[in-house]
């Protein structure tokens, strides 16, 4: 079992610099891109949103694929209350495909089962209790190896975004995810629109996003 669990992580080590893909933002009218951490900031009607990729996507075999997360954060320097919704923010591909945001409640429903056995991208399941205690407690005493294999479900809820009325003068931060792999895509489109606003009008800000490989 030590050899089997050595092995796979040598997979894990191996994996990160494999596939990896950044994901930078295209210039938008009236955006600001900063190159620094590839995210870009438009401002309309007295409402300031900068959006970039999160590095903190998740691959469990339960979800069926790769969620990603952006990060977002959005300023209200109106004099009246902005508020958006769960499904305000829509992530389009370059094929049209769209997806809808990803709600952490859904999200701990289906992975909390295995929050014990998974870890964020690249993972690595533990098939006896007995090997994740004893990983677990040589990893604590390590700071130098990696910390991938624990995911706790109430993280998605302190790191989401908060969907309350953002009143004047102030700001909200934090992640929206998607169930999507930005390795098998060349682009991406985040629309955000206010709570309650037509999906059949343009989206209040549109982020585009150029995925290099």
């Amino acid at each position: 079992m030590k050899i089997l669990f050595l092995l796979m992580l040598l997979v894990v080590l191996a994996l990160p610099g494999c596939g990896t893909v950044k994901v930078i933002p295209e210039q938008a009218e009236n955006g600001v891109v900063n190159a620094a951490d590839n995210s870009q900031t438009i401002t309309r009607n007295d409402i300031e949103i900068k959006a970039g990729l999160s590095g903190t996507d998740i691959n469990a075999y339960n979800l069926e694929g790769t969620v990603s997360a952006f990060s977002l954060s959005i300023k209200n320097s109106s004099d009246k209350e902005v508020s958006f919704s769960a499904d305000s923010f829509v992530l389009v591909d370059e094929g049209g495909l769209q997806y809808s945001q990803l709600v952490p409640e859904k999200m701990r429903e289906i992975i909390k089962k295995d929050s014990y056995y998974l870890m964020p991208y690249p993972y690595v399941g533990f098939y006896y209790l007995e090997d994740f205690q004893k990983t677990s407690f040589y990893n604590r005493l390590n700071s130098s190896l990696p910390y991938y294999y624990e995911l706790y479900p109430q993280d998605l809820f302190t790191r989401s975004l908060p969907l309350t009325a953002i009143i004047p003068g102030m700001k909200v931060e934090g992640l929206v995810f998607f169930k999507i792999d930005m390795s098998a895509h060349r682009q991406v489109r985040l629309f955000v629109y206010r709570k309650d606003a037509s999906r059949s009008n343009p989206p209040d800000f549109v982020f585009p996003f150029n995925i290099v490989k």
